[in-house]
């Protein structure tokens, strides 16, 4: 699957329901950890090719008169510099568990992902600057608000690699595709097996339904179709 191909999973819109069901058959668990959802969008879908960003707590040095990093230097990285176009790519950042103390992003940052064009924001953690954030129309997606942001207690230990929000890793070049139900993340080896089967089973529940609110009754369209 190729970033330009980005916008046929938009067309189709399909669910994230569907993808963790499909997912789950092949025993991949897919759902990111439910505090994560938008903080500044109350109905959203996007989709796009996770770029990740891994961060670590600062610890301190043996020499308690040795001089530190600068805060600037231990997370600047995480305004991404190597990418100048995030079109088909959605920013995921991560810290292990949810990080609920101290903001992963804010404003600026956001405002700045968005003029880059990343489909959206994950944060594994927590963001702050909620009215700047509600302007913007790019979706970002956290865990809560919250003024204090990471300098000084947090480092950015990679980019473009992988992270861990809560339980799951994220990879680089996975699909992250989320709606109002929440997020799911599929592993890149199998991003064409659970697309193809997506597709199929959209056109399955999209004609139970029709058949529902034409008055079918569902047990037994769901003995007939296998699907619920």
């Amino acid at each position: 699957m190729k970033k330009d191909e980005i916008r046929f999973v938009y067309e189709r819109k399909v669910n994230t329901s569907t993808i963790s069901d499909i997912l789950d058959s092949l025993g991949v668990d897919a759902a990111l950890n439910e505090k994560i959802g938008s903080i500044n969008r109350g109905d959203h879908y996007f989709a796009g090719f996770a770029y990740t960003v891994e961060w670590a707590r600062v610890r301190k040095g043996a020499d308690i008169l040795a001089s530190q990093e600068s805060t600037w230097e231990q997370v600047k990285r995480f305004l991404v510099p190597e990418i100048s176009d995030g079109a088909g790519l959605v920013y995921v950042a991560g810290a292990g568990p949810v990080l609920t103390s101290a903001a992963l992003a804010g404003a600026m940052s956001c405002t700045y992902f968005d003029r880059l064009g990343f489909e959206g924001v994950v944060l594994g953690g927590a963001v702050r600057d909620i009215p700047e954030l509600r302007e913007l129309k790019l979706p970002v997606l956290a865990s809560n608000p919250v003024p204090v942001d990471t300098q000084g207690g947090y480092r950015v230990a990679g980019t473009g690699g992988s992270c861990v929000i809560d339980n799951r890793t994220v990879h680089t070049g996975d699909l992250i595709i989320s709606d109002s139900s929440g997020t799911v993340v599929v592993p890149s080896a199998l991003i064409d097996t659970v697309l193809e089967r997506a597709w199929k089973t959209d056109e399955v529940e999209n004609e139970m339904l029709r058949q529902i609110r034409s008055g079918s009754r569902l047990p037994q369209l769901v003995e007939e179709r296998r699907r619920i």
